[in-house]
C-alpha cells in the first residue's frame, strides 16, 4: 500500500547523504572561521604566547612575549598564573616552519598527506626515484 518503490528509496537515500555531507561542511568552515576570527583577536596588540607545553592536566608552561623584545616563561594553572622566569631571544629557539596563519597550512597535515599519498600508491616521494 505505502511503500516506496526501489528508486523512491534510492532517491531518499541520496538526499539523505547529501544533507549530511552539507552539515558536516558547514560545520567545517564555520569552525574555521571562528577560529581564525579568535586568533586575528588575540594576535593584536602587545602580546603574543609564542609556546606552550602541557606538563600535567590543567597546568602547562607558556612562553610570552611582551612588548618588542621581552619573553617570559609562565606557569598556568586552572586557577593561577605564575611568573617563572625572564628569557632572552638568544635561548629561545623559534621554529621555522611554523604553520603561517594561512588556514589549510598547516606543515604537520601536509607531511602527513605526502606519507599517505606515498603508501596509497597514488604518489611518489621524491626519494623513491
Amino acid at each position: 500500500m505505502f511503500l516506496s518503490s526501489g528508486l523512491e528509496s534510492l532517491g531518499q537515500l541520496l538526499v539523505a547523504i547529501l544533507m549530511f555531507v552539507v552539515v558536516v561542511a558547514l560545520c567545517y568552515f564555520t569552525t574555521h572561521f571562528i577560529a581564525g576570527y579568535q586568533k586575528k583577536r588575540l594576535s593584536v596588540g602587545n602580546f603574543a604566547v609564542v609556546d606552550t607545553m602541557k606538563i600535567a592536566n590543567n597546568k602547562f608552561l607558556a612562553i610570552v612575549k611582551a612588548g618588542k623584545d621581552n619573553y617570559y616563561l609562565i606557569g598556568v594553572g586552572k586557577d593561577e598564573i605564575t611568573f617563572i622566569d625572564k628569557l632572552d631571544k638568544d635561548d629561545i629557539s623559534f621554529k621555522s616552519d611554523s604553520g603561517s596563519g594561512i588556514p589549510g597550512k598547516n606543515p604537520d597535515f601536509d607531511r602527513f598527506k605526502q606519507m599517505f599519498m606515498k603508501y596509497a600508491g597514488r604518489g611518489k616521494d621524491k626519494t623513491d626515484d
